[in-house]
């Protein structure tokens, strides 16, 4: 069976008890992190380091929503479930895109249900991994990839979260691999993630990518890039109108 990396994020230990209890009960096999606020939460998550976050709203210091927030800036497809003893911030929980809100106490129906939603995601995320080269190969997710820089033979894969991979190999061949996914060929030197474009700059030819860092952009090619992104600007905004209507 499938394991699940799975964070809880509680400062009430009765909750923290029960909850981990129904985690048992479903029978999945999982390496539960343990959390008693968003402080220490935030300095454990990475992306893609969890498949499922249960969140308490109301924790001391920072609270719930705005831990999830912060780690929607570099991951926004993580299974999250808040767990709260109020309505009161179910709106919150639809802008981050959470896949539940659960009123305490959890029951065992609600929790089967993310876990079965964790699983799934897990699945589709592992079937649509990359893997990078012959000697000391990487294994990444497109999604999660900013960018690439090709410097002589060699390659830098930008990952969100701030990770940098190095390997030898040619743009040419990555950028075939890449093909079905929003990845624009800007320059001889650099392959882009649309999805993380922050910004274009006509003076500096560059794009400005989100988390930091510029990829070059041809001369010739300005245009194209330029209505390349808002192409995929205008797509993503019609996609997600789609999904909340």
């Amino acid at each position: 069976m499938e394991q699940l990396n799975i964070a809880v994020c509680e400062d009430v230990q009765a909750d923290l008890r029960h909850l981990c209890g129904l985690i048992t009960a479903n029978g999945v096999s999982a390496n539960v992190s343990l959390f008693e606020n968003g402080e220490d939460f935030l300095a454990a998550c990475q992306p893609d380091k969890f498949d499922l976050i249960f969140m308490d709203i109301y924790l001391d210091g920072l609270n719930g929503v705005e831990a999830v927030r912060r780690v929607r800036e570099t991951d926004r497809s993580v299974p999250v479930a808040f767990t709260t003893t109020s309505e009161d911030f179910a709106l919150d929980s639809y802008r981050l895109n959470a896949a539940k809100y659960i009123e305490k106490p959890a029951s065992q129906g609600e929790v089967d249900e993310i876990i079965a939603l964790a699983l799934h995601k897990k699945a589709e995320r592992d079937r649509g991994f990359i893997i990078w080269g012959r000697r000391d190969p990487i294994r990444f997710s497109p999604t999660r990839l900013r960018y690439v820089e090709q410097r002589e033979h060699s390659l830098a894969f930008y990952l969100a979260g701030g990770g940098i991979l190095r390997r030898k190999g040619k743009l040419n061949d990555l950028e075939l691999l890449l093909a079905k996914y929003p990845f624009f060929r800007c320059h001889k030197s650099y392959l882009v993630n649309l999805d993380f474009v922050l910004d274009i700059n006509r003076e500096q030819m560059v794009f400005q990518m989100k988390e930091g860092g510029n990829a070059y952009i041809r001369r010739e090619t300005f245009y194209r890039a330029k209505g390349a992104w808002e192409n995929w600007l205008f797509t993503s905004a019609r996609e997600k109108g789609g999904a909340n209507e």
